[in-house]
């Protein structure tokens, strides 16, 4: 009880009332957060722009037994050129959605918080392909919840995936939402995203190097970028509303 200061990206908002907001706030050390700030629709108001969808900043809140209220907020960044452009626009609020599924109450997770800021800054001020960020936060978010996607072998039977002397555009394995991961061409040949050799390559690098991999040339199939949403939207056991969004 008190006040309490802490980092904090805005994932949700509600207006409340004539001129108020409700907040779901994800802070590194304390988790989701469940703010009240009073009086940001406020023309004038100093909350008005830490009351917005992707402001990141120095929040400093007061938690009472019933209620967590916004006092004030230094703003570190709002993201604003991912308004300008629909698809980025689209693959934020995805981000954003999913980190408010994955993360819980008093649940610490500095790691998933800075991802997540990497990834809005790529879609924000980078000109490489929304789709090629969100499939990377994705495969990072799994694994920094538990559900790490076994790329090297099937994660089915665990036979290694074999890619020697297979060109990039060689069909080589297939991908498995529900298993979690690449499944090797016997596993997967009753279901699942049929995948190049190139394409494991590319899954292989991402789990290796994270956001490091977008520096460099790469595309992610429309089938496989539907098969990582499904993977997440399975291990996070929700709906995710806004993915109908994603262009």
């Amino acid at each position: 009880m008190g006040q309490i200061t802490t980092n904090a990206i805005v994932l949700r908002r509600a207006d409340y009332r004539e001129n108020d907001r409700m907040l779901t706030l994800f802070s590194p050390t304390l988790g989701r957060i469940d703010a009240l700030c009073r009086g940001c629709r406020r023309q004038k108001s100093p909350l008005m722009a830490a009351s917005e969808l992707f402001c990141s900043g120095e929040y400093v809140l007061y938690q009472a037994r019933e209620r967590t209220t916004v006092i004030s907020c230094q703003i570190a960044d709002s993201y604003y050129p991912l308004r300008a452009d629909y698809e980025r626009l689209s693959h934020g609020v995805y981000a954003l959605e999913l980190c408010g599924a994955a993360v819980q109450p008093a649940q610490e997770n500095e790691r998933l918080f800075l991802l997540l800021l990497r990834a809005l800054a790529y879609l924000s001020y980078d000109t490489v392909a929304p789709r090629r960020v969100t499939a990377v936060f994705l495969m990072g978010m799994m694994s920094l919840l538990g559900f790490r996607p076994q790329v090297g072998r099937c994660a089915q039977c665990g036979m290694p995936i074999a890619l020697d002397g297979r060109a990039d555009d060689d069909y080589a394995a297939y991908f498995g939402a529900q298993a979690g991961g690449v499944l090797c061409e016997h596993c997967g040949a009753g279901g699942g995203v049929r995948l190049t050799a190139g394409e494991v390559r590319y899954l292989q690098e991402i789990m290796r190097r994270g956001l490091e991999t977008l520096s460099e040339a790469g595309e992610c199939s429309d089938a496989l970028f539907g098969a990582l949403r499904q993977m997440a939207q399975e291990r996070l056991g929700v709906t995710i509303r806004s993915e109908k969004l994603l262009v």
